[in-house]
């Protein structure tokens, strides 16, 4: 018996003593005697099969203290165990995740923000086409998940078009176009104007998107949606660059023009037809937005 578990057994055992034992003797001596002459015998026919002097009858005396009496009520050097008293599994439901992670972005600086989605080209205006890809397709596409990201953070979001149309009435120029998209944004007093487009190159072997800014306007929003979507996407980073698009030097708010990726080259072309691929996208846009807005 190591000595801590025996200086433990001493002190409960003057401590049952004093409590148990006294008192019963001056009631009832009877209990006691039995549970001596008990010990006694188990001890006595232990020494007379080992050969024993027994010597261990206060370990045994101990024993059947802890064992009978303190045991099951505070269950001292008793294992834990992962049963009811029944025998039956104990139920263990785990703690929810921690709120701060880092693994999602914090999205309620976008909440009540007015967003106008630009989806490009449409109807008539197919945009650029290869690889049996429409670029029109892709904008729409992309557009819609991005919307739906938005409005789940608690953003306005207002499409310039949710179909394959046109903004403008049928027949209106191209500067008709343009200028109703321009429009819908002022009309809203929008935050933001983010425009969706896929490029196109006489080489087929270029790759990659890139995010377009005016360049009389800060490049902050621009910068944040291109590094998330890179990061997204793990496409070729082609940067960002000033342009003086119609749409982005006719609105007021901050706006940027987002090429996803070349139709013309032919991998590219593939991925943008994908559905995961597209809502990478999509998530790198969102998470560029609130990104700028945090």
């Amino acid at each position: 018996m190591n000595r801590n578990k025996f200086t433990t057994f001493l002190m409960l055992f003057l401590l049952v003593f004093t409590m148990i034992v006294i008192p019963v003797q001056s009631v009832n001596a009877a209990p006691v005697d039995d549970v001596l002459k008990t010990l006694s015998s188990g001890t006595l026919s232990q020494s007379n099969s080992t050969g024993g002097s027994g010597s261990n009858i206060f370990e045994k005396l101990f024993g059947y203290l802890f064992n009978k009496i303190l045991g099951p009520v505070i269950n001292v050097f008793g294992s834990k165990s992962s049963s009811d008293p029944n025998g039956n599994p104990v139920k263990v439901t785990p703690l929810p995740p921690s709120s701060d992670s880092g693994t999602v972005l914090d999205s309620s600086g976008i909440r009540g923000k007015v967003i106008v989605v630009d989806p490009g080209h449409g109807g008539s205006n197919p945009g650029a086409v290869a690889n049996n890809t429409r670029e029109t397709d892709n904008n729409l596409s992309v557009s819609l998940k991005l919307r739906d990201k938005l409005v789940q953070a608690g953003a306005k979001v207002i499409m310039t078009r949710e179909t394959d149309k046109t903004v403008a009435a049928a027949g209106s120029t191209l500067g008709q176009e343009l200028q109703a998209r321009v429009d819908l944004a002022q009309a809203n007093n929008a935050d933001i104007f983010v425009s969706i487009h896929s490029n196109s190159n006489p080489n087929p072997d270029i790759a990659g998107a890139m995010t377009f800014y005016h360049s009389g306007k800060s490049p902050k929003l621009a910068t944040e949606v291109q590094s998330a979507i890179i990061k997204e996407t793990k496409a070729i980073d082609k940067g960002t660059a000033p342009e003086t698009f119609y749409v982005l030097r006719n609105t007021t708010m901050p706006g940027i023009l987002v090429e996803m990726g070349f139709v013309t080259n032919s991998q590219e072309a593939a991925k943008l037809s994908s559905d995961s691929y597209r809502n990478s996208i999509a998530q790198g846009i969102f998470n560029g937005i609130v990104k700028y807005f945090n």
